[in-house]
């Protein structure tokens, strides 16, 4: 913990305690989805636990007014090579980025540190070939070209982000290392914060008169609203912070 309430972030990036908590939050929220409920990736392996699934989630969803749809639960239903290369590894990744977060593993187990990142590193690219694979068998939420863009752009940005914050530990430029995992971070753990805002505007929507039956479009949207809003105010809230709130401590040419 260095002065003003701060923890030291990946190496000696001061990151406040609630941006520190925050990413924590995010990160154990992602582990609970993935390992706890819905737990998608078993329907993977586990026929059977695809009809629980959508069982469960469709006393909720399949109300007339609800916003919210079954099919981006229960579509993994034998899905193997996705849930096992990006469902199930995504639990991984979040479990990693909270080991590299803690200053006190890092520097009492430096070596530890270090091979939790190949370690994630290696997470991250498998991470992304579940995507491709997903792409590939047309399993997002619309194959609309600009879907298809949209996530393409949000893979190569999460990669992108995590190559040069490799390159640059490896030059020995840390405080750039630092940086760049930020913003890889960022480009990752918007999938919880659209998972939480789908929540937040599904349930109020249900109750607001004059709106109408809401058909699976609509849902649709819903859910690709959330993610780019999700996607693109992680992004810029980590390029503010990075300027903003520590432009006098780095220097992130």
């Amino acid at each position: 913990m260095v002065a003003g309430g701060q923890y030291a972030g990946p190496g000696n990036l001061a990151i406040p305690r609630s941006l520190h908590k925050a990413i924590n939050f995010l990160c154990y929220f992602m582990i609970v989805w993935s390992l706890v409920f819905p737990m998608s990736w078993l329907s993977g392996v586990w026929g059977r636990w695809g009809i629980i699934l959508g069982n469960l989630v469709g006393t909720i969803a399949n109300r007339p007014s609800s916003w919210t749809s079954t099919e981006a639960l229960t579509k993994y239903k034998e899905q193997t090579a996705v849930t096992m290369s990006h469902n199930l590894p995504s639990a991984l990744w979040a479990f990693l980025i909270i080991i590299q977060l803690s200053g006190s593993i890092r520097k009492t187990y430096p070596r530890i540190h270090r091979l939790c990142g190949y370690l994630h590193v290696a997470v991250s690219v498998v991470l992304m070939a579940g995507v491709a694979i997903m792409q590939s068998r047309k399993m997002y939420f619309s194959m609309h070209p600009a879907v298809v863009w949209y996530i393409n752009i949000s893979a190569t940005w999460f990669l992108f982000s995590l190559g040069y914050a490799v390159l640059a530990a490896r030059a020995h430029l840390y405080r750039a290392h630092r940086a760049w995992m930020l913003r890889h971070i960022a480009s990752g753990t918007w999938v919880a914060v659209q998972r939480i805002l789908i929540a937040a505007v599904a349930l109020p929507l249900e109750h607001v008169s004059g709106i109408g039956q809401p058909t699976e479009w609509h849902r649709q949207v819903l859910f690709g609203g959330a993610s780019v809003v999700a996607f693109v105010g992680c992004v810029l809230f980590c390029e503010i912070y990075l300027w903003w709130g520590l432009r006098k401590q780095m220097k992130l040419v």
